[in-house]
């Protein structure tokens, strides 16, 4: 399976209030749907204002330090490969 690697923009450590940029990035294939999981949750189950998703970033607006935790993903598509393997962890530091 194709692997997904999460990048942070800025780099470590976050500041709070400030906004925060993970990419999800899966080599080769296109069309992806990205998931994205902070520690063993689905992000997208949090109704939060301040979390965005947009194609392949996930955007966390006003960092705190709720936010410090570990960010992974994971792609899924229709066509095959029908997932991605999951990115390794990445944790957020909120200074």
């Amino acid at each position: 399976l194709p692997t997904s690697t999460v990048t942070v923009t800025p780099d470590h450590p976050v500041f709070t209030g400030e906004t925060v940029n993970l990419k999800c990035v899966i080599e080769s294939h296109s069309d992806w749907r990205y998931e994205w999981y902070k520690g063993t949750d689905s992000v997208m189950s949090q109704t939060s204002d301040r979390y965005t998703v947009n194609k392949n970033t996930l955007t966390i607006r006003g960092a705190t330090e709720s936010d410090q935790d570990q960010y992974w993903c994971r792609g899924r598509r229709d066509e095959r490969p029908k997932s991605s393997q999951s990115s390794s962890k990445v944790s957020l530091i909120v200074a």
